[in-house]
């Protein structure tokens, strides 16, 4: 962990979201979260390619879930993955996985193959069809082979429907698929260690139901530099870590929550690919600084003291920040069910006055806030108080005829707005 300087950028939109943020309405802030923790994040089905059908040798055929050629007979092999025991050095291949333990290889370049089995085209069912006229941010990384002679710049990704299942020639050149995402002309990946990030925008007509990644372009309009074998005119590339996002996408930190001295809670949203790398974690330690904890969607936290933490999300460039706040219960569940078996009102009905009595004092110490409502819901009076005694007595005598109810409060502080943690509610009449 390190401590960000306070001229951060960071701060400065932490300062501007606030601003925003308080005028949101509180109904309105806890429905909308209530979604966002459900929405989908990332569309594409298994995007790191950890889960597999089976951990046999053979067939390689379509053995990674949601994921196959443009048909069946396509060839998709995973290259590494826990279950079929294979290393760095399997196959003449020393990549590591970009994140996870799986990663796949693809052809995307054969010159001299033959004319049926020359491409790999790499096809996933999304986990929705995408949302017309809604913006989409997608990235995958890729490198070469380290066996391959030829680094390739034609890298691209189709959004399609279900037209794709006419097409009766999967592993030739699909030159008439224009790829929505695509690697710059002339960005020749030649990398066989690192993985290169291949990511753009586009918007969704609405019928999109299907990703597929390949090379949509004839190999004469394909970029090429020689990395080795002069005479081999060919190109395998790994693919790991796909994504599609909405571009739009609310950051969420989660709900403002009180939790038990020594509990956890989870904060974010389930982590996957795509939206682990776009969330940074900070928690503040002033209004003017903060420490930065973790680069992921979600994580678990265990606070000593009442803390504030901050998400800062980036997709393709747009920023968004959303905040939390985990409070420390000092009342607990049991002492507030036990106050409220021994919290008596007195007299029944009353008049000018009301008084508060319970047997154990110290289970009224730390309450210091009393409300009033009417039986519409309407708040008559609050006031702060002191226990100190086993009997606190309420004035009455502005209230007319009627039931009211009487909450008991402890209210913690927290900068410039304050959360109830606790809460006690009687009811009593007045009757004169």
């Amino acid at each position: 962990m390190k401590t960000l300087p306070k001229n951060y950028l960071f701060l400065n939109e932490l300062s501007f979201f606030s601003l925003k943020i308080r005028k949101h309405v509180l109904v309105i802030l806890v429905l909308c979260t209530c979604s966002l923790n459900a929405q989908i994040v990332n569309y594409v089905n298994n995007s790191g390619f950890e889960d597999l059908k089976h951990c046999n040798s053979f067939p390689n055929n379509n053995r990674v879930k949601f994921w196959s050629g443009i048909d069946t007979s396509s060839f998709l092999y995973q290259v590494r993955n826990e279950c079929l025991n294979n290393v760095p050095g399997f196959s003449a291949i020393y990549q590591k996985p970009k994140s996870g333990k799986g990663f796949v290889t693809g052809t995307f370049l054969c010159g001299g193959c033959n004319s049926v089995t020359n491409r790999s085209y790499f096809r996933n069912v999304l986990k929705n069809p995408l949302s017309i006229g809604k913006t989409y941010c997608v990235k995958f990384y890729v490198n070469v082979k380290n066996s391959s002679p030829l680094g390739i710049d034609g890298i691209g990704a189709f959004f399609g429907d279900n037209t794709l299942d006419t097409i009766k020639y999967p592993d030739i050149k699909i030159t008439y698929l224009i790829p929505q995402i695509k690697n710059n002309t002339g960005n020749i990946i030649v990398d066989t260690l690192n993985w290169v990030e291949i990511s753009g925008t586009f918007v969704a007509s609405g019928v999109e139901k299907y990703m597929v990644i390949g090379n949509f372009l004839s190999d004469a309009n394909t970029g090429t530099i020689q990395i080795q074998n002069p005479t081999q005119q060919w190109c395998d590339l790994n693919l790991d870590d796909v994504s599609c996002v909405e571009l739009n996408l609310p950051a969420f930190a989660g709900r403002d929550t009180a939790v038990f001295a020594g509990d956890s809670v989870f904060l974010g949203r389930t982590t996957d690919v795509g939206i682990d790398e776009a969330c940074v974690w900070h928690q503040m330690t002033s209004p003017t600084s903060s420490i930065t904890l973790d680069t992921i969607a979600g994580f678990w936290v265990k606070p000593v003291v009442t803390s504030t933490y901050v998400v800062r999300q980036e997709i393709c460039g747009m920023v968004k920040l959303d905040t939390v706040t985990i409070y420390m219960d000092v009342v607990g569940i049991e002492k507030l069910k036990l106050l409220s078996e021994e919290l008596k009102i007195y007299p029944v009905p009353a008049q000018d006055f009301i008084q508060l009595k319970i047997s154990n004092i110290n289970l009224l110490k730390e309450f210091n806030l009393i409300s009033i409502y009417n039986t519409f819901g309407a708040l008559m009076r609050e006031e702060e108080v002191v226990f100190e005694n086993k009997t606190l007595i309420l004035k009455t005598n502005d209230l007319e005829n009627g039931v009211y109810f009487l909450n008991l409060t402890l209210r913690q502080a927290q900068g410039e707005k304050s959360s109830k943690l606790g809460n006690v509610s009687r009811r009593f009449v007045i009757s004169r």
